[in-house]
């Protein structure tokens, strides 16, 4: 139960998100985006019992931008509105937090375990969009045929 009611939080979330950034104006597109970040929040919760949190948030985050990069093709609009609201859920606010936190408290020790892990943490998310960009980018040139090796 606990895990629907964070599911639902993601969305709500995301959808709050999405109208800061004022993608409200396309609300359908504020709705998928907000899926996606549920999406990455539900991989996030199978992974995690398993698997590091670093990997488990770059699992998360390959999902929210696989489904970006499709949503951006079927909507015909920048898979940026929907990566950005998607990733919400994963980014390591918590972990920010805490890195200051323990900085201003002169707390070495949790300072630099808790920016290794949160530092970690936001390289994961960028290195799995990376990935999934640059995936589609070459499905994208290989069907085209405008390749040169």
């Amino acid at each position: 139960m606990e895990q629907i009611i964070q599911c639902l939080s993601a969305f709500l979330g995301c959808l709050g998100f999405a109208f800061v950034f004022r993608v409200h104006r396309h609300l359908p597109y504020a709705i998928l985006a907000s899926i996606g970040g549920m999406l990455g929040w539900i991989v996030y919760l199978l992974v995690i019992p398993y698997l590091s949190n670093i990997i488990s948030n770059l699992c998360a985050m390959i999902v929210v931008a696989l489904f970006s990069e499709i949503m951006a093709r079927i909507c015909k609009a920048p898979a940026t509105i929907f990566i950005v609201v998607g990733c919400f859920p994963i980014v390591p606010g918590k972990g920010i937090y805490q890195t200051m936190l323990y900085l201003i408290s002169h707390d070495q020790n949790l300072f630099l375990d808790s920016l290794f892990q949160t530092v970690g943490t936001a390289l994961a998310l960028a290195t799995a969009i990376l990935i999934v960009s640059t995936f589609f980018k070459v499905i994208k040139t290989i069907k085209q045929k405008d390749y040169h090796l």
